[in-house]
């Protein structure tokens, strides 16, 4: 038998596929499967402490200090950018925190919580639900509240102790489940009026960094002013009367 003839054997018997429930293991080994998707969680840097911020807002105020050239002018405005830049840095640190986190995740955690509701899933089970999906301090919280939830806990029992923004939250569901009203259009509203909120503080924080980025600016402007136009015009004065 020659070598085209065995590799002809050898194909048709890598392609035969036997009947029953070996066919399917057999096609389902021959056909590759595609990769799995791994969830890999995200891993958030810590907001820099006030030795970092300094470090870096210095190494900002040398660069700054070195491209324009040196003199008291540049100092100034070096200065000037070093303060702006630990400003800003701080606010970012701040921004990281735990309050940030709770107002940045409550408006899809009533979200999500109005759907498992819609579809008729007890509160704790969708707050257990809802605590999977959501990760940080919130998930944390809402781990709790549905355990006790689950125990047999009273509405205001399990909410006890909800940090803000989390307790109008916990004000929507112990309302809805002393009154017995419908809880999803609050959660609707609740989650609306978070983002409108995350919008406003949003906006406040952009306009209130482009303050800070012309203080540096206007800190180089002003002794310019001053030697330009006041120091000239007291020398005049001053020679006229004396």
């Amino acid at each position: 038998m020659t070598a085209p003839a065995l590799l002809a054997l050898a194909g048709a018997l890598l392609l035969w596929v036997p009947p029953g429930a070996a066919r399917r293991q057999r096609l389902a080994s021959l056909v590759p499967r595609p990769p799995r998707a791994v969830l890999v969680p995200a891993v958030r840097a810590a907001p820099p402490g006030p030795r970092r911020r300094w470090l870096l807002a210095g190494v900002a105020g040398l660069a700054l200090f070195g491209l324009l050239g040196g003199g008291p002018a540049a100092a100034v405005l070096a200065g000037g950018a070093v303060v702006g830049v630990e400003r800003l840095l701080r606010r970012a640190g701040a921004a990281a925190g735990t309050a940030a986190e709770l107002h940045r995740d409550l408006p899809v955690a009533c979200d999500l919580l109005a759907v498992c509701l819609t579809a008729g899933t007890p509160v704790g089970a969708g707050l257990t639900v809802v605590a999977d999906a959501v990760a940080g301090p919130l998930g944390d919280h809402l781990v709790r509240v549905g355990g006790l939830y689950g125990l047999g806990a009273s509405p205001q029992r399990a909410w006890a102790g909800t940090p803000p923004p989390v307790d109008a939250l916990a004000r929507a569901l112990v309302r809805a489940g002393e009154s017995g009203s419908a809880v999803v259009p609050a959660l609707q509203r609740l989650a609306a009026d978070q983002r409108a909120a995350d919008r406003s503080r949003t906006e406040a924080a952009v306009r209130s960094a482009g303050v800070w980025v012309l203080a540096p600016l206007g800190l180089c402007f002003l002794p310019a002013f001053l030697c330009l136009g006041v120091v000239p015009l007291v020398l005049g004065i001053a020679a006229d009367v004396f």
